[in-house]
């Protein structure tokens, strides 16, 4: 199976209500078509250059996944007619920076977490000077 990076610009509303849902939406219909999904996170939320199907923003989730490559067409012809999906651009990945850009994506995803909030500070107790 190849490895291929796909990144999809979504339905910025509908992203905004739930964004768990909606990348749920694409885990699945990449396994719908025998993919495996490797790394998976929002890249962007940004104003369009320009309107695509009356949309002026959209939220990007960049995607990395293995999938054969006899499915590439029927996934690619269900992300046209998906809805929440305004554009797609699937590329298939050299094999030798794979691992490198899996991992970078999977780092990305990391440092958006939020981390935990940290305790506040106490002032110095004022002493004698």
């Amino acid at each position: 199976m190849a490895v291929y990076e796909g990144m999809f610009i979504l339905d910025p509303g509908k992203y905004g209500r739930d964004p768990g849902a909606l990348a749920q939406q694409i885990n699945d219909l990449i396994g719908q078509f025998g993919g495996t999904v490797l790394a998976a996170r929002l890249w962007d939320e940004r104003k369009l250059a320009y309107p695509i199907k009356g949309h002026k923003k959209g939220a990007y989730w960049l995607t990395y996944f293995k999938m054969p490559g006899g499915n590439l067409t029927g996934f690619e012809r269900q992300c046209e007619i998906t809805d929440e999906i305004i554009r797609k651009l699937v590329l298939k990945v050299d094999d030798r920076i794979a691992d490198a850009l899996v991992q970078h994506a999977l780092a990305g995803e990391a440092q958006r977490r939020p981390a935990p909030a940290a305790a506040p500070a106490r002032p110095a107790a004022a002493g004698p000077a």
